[in-house]
């Protein structure tokens, strides 16, 4: 008897593809995106990442995909932090691609209840550097730190500082996507197919 862990996949080629075509067309702007794409709901940390970008709205711009519960709670504490949240929250949206292919950081702010979800996969094959909460969920996708930075639970004076550091440093963020890229391999779907029919077809 034996088991075999198959992971949260997607298929990374077409994905790039898509990626990489909107990027083509893609208006630089002098301040950098940072995107969060989860649902506003008590398992992620939307608040820690709003609080710790109101210290930094001079430097980048933040951007939050998504709908639930929490949206009014949330975009009260963007308010009350001097913030617009207008432009911040955008609100449940399809086009993961383009919003991804926007993006210059993508930051994953959750709780120790977050489970395996498909975004961090796909923002690594967006080529983008990733900073999450430092959980099971993230630690395992991010290869522990190595393919992406961990910031423990709550701690907005350490994600100010990380997301510091990503911004001002061109090759930290380049050190951090080519790690991921070589992460990523393990949850393309067709490694991920490969490796199932390895194991149960033989």
């Amino acid at each position: 008897k034996f088991c075999s862990v198959i992971p949260n996949c997607i298929d990374v080629k077409n994905f790039k593809k898509e990626v990489e075509k909107i990027k083509k067309n893609r208006k630089l702007d002098n301040l950098k995106t940072i995107t969060m794409i989860a649902r506003l709901d008590n398992i992620k940390d939307q608040e820690t990442l709003i609080k710790a970008y109101s210290k930094l709205k001079e430097k980048c711009k933040l951007v939050l995909v998504g709908d639930g519960e929490k949206k009014s709670k949330l975009e009260k504490i963007a308010q009350n932090l001097g913030l617009e949240p207008k432009e911040i929250f955008l609100g449940s949206r399809n086009d993961i691609s383009n919003i991804l292919a926007n993006a210059d950081i993508f930051a994953f702010s959750t709780s120790e209840a977050e489970g395996f979800g498909i975004v961090i996969i796909e923002a690594m094959a967006a080529g983008l550097p990733i900073i999450a909460t430092d959980v099971p969920a993230c630690r395992e996708v991010l290869d522990n730190g190595n393919a992406g930075l961990l910031v423990p639970e709550g701690r907005v004076d350490l994600w100010i500082k990380e997301i510091k550091s990503l911004l001002n440093s061109e090759k930290l963020r380049d050190h951090y996507i080519n790690k991921s890229i070589k992460n990523l391999k393990n949850y393309d779907s067709k490694n991920v197919i490969l490796k199932w029919e390895n194991i149960f077809l033989k």
